[in-house]
């Protein structure tokens, strides 16, 4: 099983949740075109689903404050899968996906912070674009450890984006009040057992805060997140071990880091409302 070690340490304002309708839009009297929540100021925030006019779902996906969040999948008019990929605040994160009526896949692209790091393009045969069928190559296979470097490398990048939509999924449930301000630093360790589609398996603590309140406000944090980010791809294990450090810095303070250890190696520190048809294209 894979081992991440994640260390977290922000102090975070107390946010107050908005109130949000629904607004709904139809083809005609009793067929659906989409419905978006939206909160007092206007902003797309909650659940947004598009429909096709014959009812079959076009678009799933989540706002908040106006931002595209989340997982976010779109769908062709016959239900196969047209694309799929992650955003945190309307910025493209981890992978991208676009896949050909016909199933295969059109493109997959790797971001971060909105950044495309890497990106890779097939024929409707699913051959990567570049290498025609019937031509000879000419250039030489790449040997097998180079195969399992570039793997290994894309592996490594998955893993560092995924521990990035963890930390900001966190950061979104994490509220310290003002009270541990003017109270001495905590640190409480939880180590969190997660499964490939982002439910949170068991939660351990190894470490707790002279604190019960603070402590108390640690574990709830992880009772209402319920389901963390799902694996991108290129992570095939079935579970994850992830160890989070919360800190009371005692003043207000930014998040100092965010580490992710992946066999032994740690990763560098760590930071307008969309419809299906803004989606990033292929």
């Amino acid at each position: 099983m894979q081992r991440l070690s994640l260390s977290l340490a922000f102090a975070l304002a107390l946010v107050a949740c908005s109130s949000t309708k629904v607004d709904e839009g139809f083809y005609g009297p009793k067929h659906r075109q989409y419905s978006i929540a939206i909160d007092k100021q206007g902003r797309k925030d909650g659940a947004e689903i598009w429909w096709y006019p014959d009812g079959k779902q076009k678009y799933s996906g989540f706002n908040r404050e106006g931002f595209r969040e989340g997982k976010f999948t779109a769908w062709y008019a016959e239900g196969e899968i047209w694309y799929e990929g992650f955003e945190y605040r309307g910025k493209p994160e981890s992978t991208l996906t676009y896949w050909y009526p016909n199933g295969k896949v059109k493109s997959q692209a790797l971001f971060r912070d909105g950044i495309q790091l890497e990106r890779k393009d097939y024929d409707e045969d699913g051959r990567p674009k570049g290498s025609p069928a019937g031509l000879a190559k000419t250039e030489p296979e790449s040997s097998g450890d180079e195969v399992q470097a570039s793997g290994d490398n894309l592996r490594k990048a998955s893993l560092r984006m995924w521990a990035m939509r963890v930390r900001q999924t966190v950061e979104g449930y994490w509220v310290l009040p003002k009270q541990f301000e003017k109270e001495r630093p905590y640190r409480a360790v939880a180590k969190i057992k997660v499964g490939r589609d982002g439910k949170i398996l068991g939660v351990a603590w190894s470490e707790k805060s002279p604190s019960s309140a603070f402590n108390t406000l640690a574990q709830q944090t992880f009772k209402r997140i319920k389901r963390l980010p799902a694996f991108p791809p290129q992570i095939r294990d079935e579970s994850l071990d992830v160890q989070y450090e919360f800190i009371s810095l005692g003043k207000p303070s930014p998040r100092k880091r965010l580490e992710a250890r992946d066999d032994g190696e740690a990763s560098q520190p760590g930071g307008e409302a969309r419809s299906p048809a803004d989606h990033v294209s292929p």
